[in-house]
């Protein structure tokens, strides 16, 4: 009776086309489509997933996804800046008031 964690030549040959044919499904899940509904965080999560799973197809996916969205700060993104006025700013005196007595 072989061990309980020995494999057999064609259960190795199995076990490895099994893990091929999985890589290659999760491939087929993300297209273009899919990835482009997720918000920009989401797809460069998912590219930096896509890299270390060594997953060449999704992370070019995801690149050419997010070439196509705008760069920059979207709504919420950054506190508004207020543009500049053209015209300069005139400062205000201080007023001291000064009371009708005097030493």
């Amino acid at each position: 009776m072989p061990g309980f964690f020995s494999l057999s030549a064609e259960n190795l040959v199995k076990s490895t086309v099994a893990m091929k044919v999985m890589s290659q499904t999760r491939s087929v899940e993300w297209t273009k489509e899919r990835i482009d509904a997720l918000q920009t965080l989401e797809v460069k999560q998912l590219r930096a997933n896509a890299i270390r799973l060594n997953d060449p197809e999704i992370a070019e996916r995801c690149d050419e996804v997010l070439g196509w969205r705008p760069r920059g700060g979207g709504p919420g993104s950054r506190i508004a800046v207020k543009p500049k006025s053209s015209t300069p700013r005139v400062r205000k005196k201080k007023v001291v008031e000064t009371t009708g007595d005097s030493a």
